[in-house]
């Protein structure tokens, strides 16, 4: 197998069916390929452990990172070469306790390649509205749910400068002023987020909050009169308030910034077609959606099926005989 023209189908055909994970992952005595979007995952081949290490080489090496490193984690990004352009991967590889190792590559599309169908498609005006006034707001949701894509959709409509601060910058958005984090110049959230604030942007974009420190400076600029969005992993709306107010170490400040919060989920709908739901509350906009309350209603106009509807949470009440 030559491994370059397998690596250029492969990542021709994540890019065409705009899957989110590719993954090489160790099975008892061959690696698997899988291609993964939300609920979906795809076997995409089965590769020898040699030729498994050829590809995972090939990415390390073109990501930057250390090819002859197996045994830590390491992350790097790549630009990968298409016949039109360019595919932005962000490349993640670990050995396991036998040496063998894994690769995960996540795929960066632009803003322009990202659009999410929703159950209930007058959420997103919704949130449109409820998200245009100062203050902290909060998008939860697992990996891969479109929290991003969520975002940036809203920042769309901002009439000012929108600065976005990301480790890595995930959707190119060239209307945008894109930051990136940099431990090795000192350029961290905390000091992005700063600097930010001096060129009084309209929206403040912050990738995720995943320490104290980004959870102090995200209240901070909300505090003083910004408008802020961020991303943070909780698995609900009461949830994220809970986990930020843990991050922060106290309530007050948080109580004072917060505006509003969104939790979202892709699911495949009944037809296997992948599709946005949301549960929010806010402040200002006094209203309120919980997640058993959205997918109650998705399940109940069918659009679900059974089976997702109980792995998110529901409960299906037998009919009575």
């Amino acid at each position: 197998m030559d491994i370059e023209t397998f690596s250029d189908a492969l990542v021709a055909h994540a890019r065409s069916a705009c899957i989110q994970d590719v993954s090489v992952l160790p099975q008892t005595d061959k690696m698997v390929v899988i291609c993964s979007k939300s609920y979906q995952r795809q076997l995409y081949a089965h590769l020898s452990e040699e030729e498994a290490q050829k590809l995972i080489t090939r990415f390390k090496f073109l990501g930057g990172m250390d090819v002859g490193e197996r045994r830590k984690a390491q992350l790097g990004a790549v630009s990968y070469p298409m016949p039109k352009g360019y595919q932005r991967i962000r490349v993640s590889t670990v050995g396991d306790y036998q040496g063998r190792e894994s690769l995960v590559l996540r795929f960066l599309y632009r803003i322009d390649q990202q659009h999410i169908n929703y159950f209930f498609a007058e959420d997103v005006q919704l949130i449109l509205s409820a998200t245009r006034y100062r203050g902290l707001y909060l998008f939860a949701g697992p990996t891969g749910s479109g929290k991003s894509t969520l975002m940036y959709r809203i920042a769309n409509q901002a009439q000012g400068q929108v600065i976005t601060i990301e480790d890595p910058v995930e959707i190119e958005a060239p209307q945008f002023l894109q930051l990136q984090t940099n431990l090795k110049i000192n350029q961290d959230y905390d000091e992005l987020i700063r600097l930010s604030l001096r060129h009084h942007p309209e929206l403040l974009i912050i990738g995720e909050i995943r320490n104290r420190e980004t959870a102090q400076a995200a209240v901070r600029a909300a505090l003083t009169g910004h408008r802020v969005f961020a991303t943070i992993h909780a698995r609900g709306v009461e949830e994220t308030s809970a986990r930020l107010s843990e991050l922060l170490g106290e309530t007050t400040s948080l109580h004072h910034a917060l505006q509003g919060v969104v939790y979202q989920r892709l699911l495949p709908d009944a037809k296997g077609e992948v599709r946005g739901a949301m549960a929010y509350s806010f402040v200002d906009a006094q209203c309120t959606s919980t997640w058993q309350q959205t997918l109650t209603q998705i399940y109940e106009k069918g659009w679900i099926t059974d089976d997702i509807f109980q792995k998110e949470g529901g409960q299906i009440v037998a009919a009575d005989s």
